[in-house]
């Protein structure tokens, strides 16, 4: 029979070693900035190119902070990558793009990497913390953020590639 002990190490590691495959909540909304705003007709574009993605439950654009509000369909996949494209697709860039996600008290710090939906996520730039309930995600990358503010986040970018998530495609968030 096994000693206590090495039962107890073998379950501790067995669920470090699951942990970046658990999931801990859902996205809830998300806004977006959107560069190149200048006319409803524009605005109106972008809302209806992201009203096509099929998780996507409801929008509200605003034309004179030239962003939007989205509101995602409860249980759907939510997919980051599609909702930038769906600016870009509108003739537009994206400024900035922020999400709420649900969390269940997890415990995150710097290259913390969690999986949803098949996607890892790895913060970066995050202090120790727990994160429980609605906690608002800033998207890190050329597909979520200006030109401007791309290059402040380059080096930190840099780094944390190969440190922490183990899959190619990788979502950079922080706090």
């Amino acid at each position: 029979m096994f000693p206590t002990k090495i039962i107890r190490r073998f379950f501790a590691l067995l669920v470090l070693a699951f942990l970046p495959y658990m999931s801990f909540g859902q996205f809830q909304s998300a806004e977006i900035g959107v560069d190149g705003l200048t006319c409803s007709a524009c605005t109106r574009a972008v809302e209806m190119s992201v009203r096509k993605l099929d998780f996507v439950d409801s929008v509200a654009m605003d034309l004179s902070n030239t962003n939007g509000q989205l509101f995602f369909k409860k249980g759907a996949k939510i997919s980051v990558e599609k909702i930038a494209k769906a600016v870009t697709d509108a003739g537009f860039s994206v400024r900035y793009l922020n999400a709420v996600f649900n969390f269940s008290n997890v415990s995150v710090e710097e290259k913390f990497c969690w999986t949803y939906e098949n996607e890892q996520y790895q913060f970066v730039k995050t202090e120790n913390k727990i994160l429980n309930g609605n906690v608002t995600l800033k998207f890190i990358g050329e597909k979520y953020l200006s030109k401007k503010e791309i290059k402040k986040w380059s080096a930190i970018i840099s780094i944390a590639k190969g440190k922490g998530c183990n899959a190619k495609n990788i979502y950079y968030v922080t706090l």
